[in-house]
């Protein structure tokens, strides 16, 4: 008899909880703690800032209409400034590598930099 009173009294005790709504707004309303009982700090850190183009050295050029406007009657090649090789229009890396710029092929002689070994001019 003890037993199914405990039993009564206990979903007694549920049902006011819940029809109180004490046990939903109890999950709601608080908030959520680390395991380590510290409150969540808000995202600080500063965006990543996006890497500026590297500066052109003197020959070099941003577009190949400004390579071609600077370098009449010669070939327009694109150097490759992290190889130090340079490819010919029509060549895979022409204009598509991550560092580079637009020169004229008489300049980069002086400039230290060599024709790719694998193509040919056209």
């Amino acid at each position: 008899m003890k037993m199914h009173f405990s039993v009564f009294l206990f979903g007694l005790a549920l049902t006011a909880f819940a029809a109180d709504g004490g046990f939903a707004q109890a999950q709601q309303t608080t908030p959520t703690q680390n395991p380590f009982g510290l409150a969540a700090q808000p995202n600080t850190a500063a965006p990543k800032k996006s890497r500026a183009a590297p500066a052109l050295k003197t020959g070099q050029f941003a577009s190949e209409s400004e390579a071609k406007a600077s370098c009449p009657g010669d070939t327009v090649v694109w150097a490759n400034s992290g190889t130090k090789v340079y490819h010919h229009a029509g060549a895979a890396a022409y204009g598509t590598t991550k560092r580079g710029a637009y020169m004229c092929e008489k300049d980069t002689a002086a400039a230290g930099i060599r024709a790719a070994k694998n193509e040919k001019r056209k």
